[in-house]
């Protein structure tokens, strides 16, 4: 039988009821909008934190710090000797520092010293400004990590916050605009932190605990203050092994395995860039006893257990306090601010042993951790105005914000500022002013 052509069925191109994908296209728009507010916020803090890091809108430093010299004088060896002749660094700094008073900065610091050279030879910006981009793009993923931390920790409000009050602190921008190696290794120690969270929270995955050992190692390649951190890393799984009520996450031998092969990851490259261990050992040998008796450190770096506390204050005091709050609002399920919290005493208390050896540039591996615990504070006082609750938060991380920029424009631009002491940050926010 034969079909007219005015029953016959009509080709069909498409459906004629709605895909799955035109149905989801929709929806996902649908669900674009209902977080368009939280995007606009992260794209603007995005471009202020980036933007501050990258352009020094407020100026650049006037004077150079004797360790911003050793380091370009690092820079210089290495583009005279090659990479693949690293010994020959490690080998001249025994020699040289066995015969002066003053310390140098080691070649064990290795990871800013050969990226500083790579820039270098790749962009032919000269050591300083070598060593100054790397400093900054640091930073820039200390900020970056900073606000995926806090997402993965406490979701999109506490991110965001932490991630404003991240983009303007004070020590982050410092050390994005000098040629110091504290925001480097700040960033690795972060990355060592958030990973060793991950790695609680579901343990045995393999890929995760490479990249944690790899970040541990990555500390050790950066500076010897590695020992701090890897000391306050291995704390926190010995607490949430001896403390399973707190639930910082289950631990398993893995992620202690992990912890250790990383730092022997980090020895080993370090044997190797130094040529054999009596050079390496040597190398810390001469760096821990010049220290001690260096007068610099002696007239500045000591002081008692609660020297970071007021180093902080002088810097921060808009953070330190609501952080300083958020830790007395810390309750037995409050697992996240648990897990930074003890990061930050157990390295601290470490730290302030340390003879002559306290410094704030030290404590940059603290902005995030401190910052999380102000966040907490902030947002509840936000929450205690029930009719604007967003608006009030906005209100105060401005205010927040706003006092930081403050205090980096004051200490760190206007007066110059290049070794965070607590005399020098005392001259910067003017308690100690100069005679008339």
């Amino acid at each position: 039988m034969q079909t007219s052509p005015a029953t016959a069925p009509r080709a069909v191109f498409y459906s004629e009821t709605p895909t799955e994908s035109v149905v989801a296209l929709p929806s996902l728009w649908a669900q674009v909008g209902k977080y368009r507010p939280q995007l606009v916020a992260a794209l603007i803090i995005l471009i202020v934190g980036i933007g501050l890091r990258l352009v020094p809108w407020f100026g650049v430093p006037d004077r150079l710090t004797m360790d911003e010299f050793l380091y370009m004088h690092n820079v210089r060896l290495l583009q005279v000797a090659g990479p693949s002749e690293y010994w020959t660094l490690a080998e001249h700094y025994v020699e040289v520092q066995a015969k002066t008073k003053d310390v140098m900065l080691p070649p064990t610091r290795c990871m800013y010293i050969v990226l500083g050279w790579t820039w270098d030879a790749l962009f032919h910006s000269g050591p300083q400004m070598a060593l100054r981009h790397v400093a900054a793009i640091f930073s820039c993923l200390s900020f970056l990590l900073s606000g995926l931390f806090a997402f993965r920790m406490g979701g999109a409000r506490m991110a965001l916050v932490v991630g404003a009050l991240m983009a303007v602190a004070p020590m982050e921008l410092m050390t994005a605009h000098r040629e110091l190696v504290d925001g480097v290794f700040g960033f690795w120690a972060l990355l060592s932190l958030w990973l060793l969270w991950e790695n609680l929270q579901k343990p045995g995955r393999n890929p995760w605990l490479a990249a944690y050992a790899f970040a541990i190692a990555g500390m050790v390649l950066t500076k010897e203050n590695a020992f701090f951190a890897a000391t306050a890393l291995g704390g926190i799984v010995c607490v949430a092994a001896a403390f399973p009520g707190l639930k910082l996450g289950k631990v398993q031998w893995s992620t202690a395995v992990a912890t250790f092969a990383g730092g022997l990851l980090g020895v080993a490259v370090l044997l190797s860039l130094a040529g054999n261990p009596q050079t390496l050992i040597e190398i810390y040998r001469l760096l821990v006893t010049k220290a001690e008796q260096m007068s610099f450190a002696y007239q500045t770096g000591g002081g008692p257990w609660y020297r970071y506390i007021v180093d902080l204050m002088l810097v921060s005091p808009a953070v330190l306090l609501p952080a300083i709050g958020g830790i007395f609002a810390l309750r037995k399920e409050s697992r996240e601010g648990i897990f930074l919290l003890l990061f930050v005493v157990i390295g601290c208390a470490v730290m302030v042993n340390v003879k002559n050896g306290m410094n704030l540039r030290y404590a940059t591996m603290w902005d995030m951790p401190l910052r999380y615990l102000a966040a907490g504070t902030i947002l509840q006082l936000a929450g205690a105005v029930r009719k604007a609750p967003v608006l009030a938060a906005v209100v105060l991380v401005a205010a927040v914000g706003g006092i930081e920029l403050h205090q980096y424009w004051q200490i760190f631009v206007q007066k110059d500022i290049g070794e965070p002491v607590t005399q020098a940050l005392m001259y910067g926010v003017g308690i100690v002013r100069p005679a008339l």
